[in-house]
């Protein structure tokens, strides 16, 4: 109990240590609380209200006694210090984080429409504009990212969130690490996303960047078929699937998005599509206009 008490008191200051200060001093009785809308590792997330300027949020609780373990609390440092300082149209806003006696809140743009995943199991499928459209706009803060030596590690669609005008916004930055030299080997992220490398148990085998174009392609994937490119109900035929490269033969795509997914799912890293070239191919900017050109005629959900 000692430890916990501990670890509850100096909660806050450990995570303003460096980088990390509150953009502003907000308390829990600044805020309405609404709906849960979702659950992750560390905490729950909820909807929330501003009082004084009626400003909708949505709002991460995390228990600090889930914090006492330093690699949990250094996890959230990371992840609180990388998005507050990533401005992207395609990223989750951060606002701001604060604390009581036995919470940790994370304020965070609200978006109404949730999760990628949820929106995908509800429609089974997009159609190869919206998909293209998608990936787009993840493929653009992702480069965002990368030209700041920022690696996510965790792309899917559960940490891609839509918000009212169906704009996706990259989410989640548990795992996420600021890289300089290139020379990551830490096993993370989620099994069906894991990259080739990701998966090299030789630990000689660094993993780069190239570990989110990876996890984009499994997504881009995903959004034209409704299932995981590798996936098998054996995890360890799963991962065979990964190393190999070896997609689903019961799911066909046409020839245009096979080749950008191919590109996108190449087992050498280096050998794998750079993300200007995927947002540059001729077909998949004929896709992003024609999603554009539809949701300025009939809405954004078209």
């Amino acid at each position: 109990m000692e430890l916990q008490t501990v670890a509850k008191s100096d909660c806050l200051s450990m995570l303003q240590s460096g980088d990390v200060k509150p953009k502003k001093s907000f308390t829990r009785e600044d805020f309405e609380f609404g709906s849960k809308l979702g659950k992750g590792g560390f905490g729950t997330v909820y909807s929330a209200r501003e009082k004084k300027n009626a400003f909708n949020v949505a709002i991460k609780i995390i228990f600090k006694a889930v914090l006492v373990n330093d690699r949990h609390m250094m996890q959230l440092k990371r992840e609180i210090e990388l998005q507050r300082n990533l401005l992207h149209p395609h990223i989750l806003i951060f606002y701001a984080f604060f604390d009581d006696y036995d919470h940790v809140f994370v304020v965070l743009e609200l978006c109404r429409f949730g999760s990628l995943f949820k929106v995908l199991r509800k429609s089974k499928t997009f159609s190869p504009h919206r998909s293209a459209y998608v990936v787009d706009c993840v493929a653009s803060a992702l480069q965002y990212c990368h030209d700041r030596h920022v690696i996510h590690r965790d792309i899917k669609p559960d940490n891609i969130l839509l918000n009212e005008k169906f704009e996706p916004k990259v989410a989640d930055f548990g795992w996420a690490v600021r890289d300089e030299d290139g020379n990551r080997q830490t096993l993370c992220g989620t099994p069906s996303y894991l990259s080739p490398e990701m998966l090299d148990v030789s630990q000689n085998h660094a993993h780069t960047y190239k570990v989110d174009n990876w996890a984009l392609g499994v997504v881009y994937y995903e959004c034209l078929t409704g299932q995981k490119p590798f996936w098998h109900w054996n995890q360890a035929v799963t991962f065979r699937n990964i190393k190999q490269g070896l997609l689903r033969p019961d799911v066909k795509l046409t020839k245009e998005p096979m080749e950008i997914i191919r590109g996108l799912l190449t087992v050498d890293s280096n050998m794998r599509s750079e993300l200007d070239a995927i947002r540059n191919n001729g077909y998949f900017r004929a896709q992003v206009a024609k999603y554009n050109a539809r949701s300025n005629m009939f809405g954004a959900r078209k």
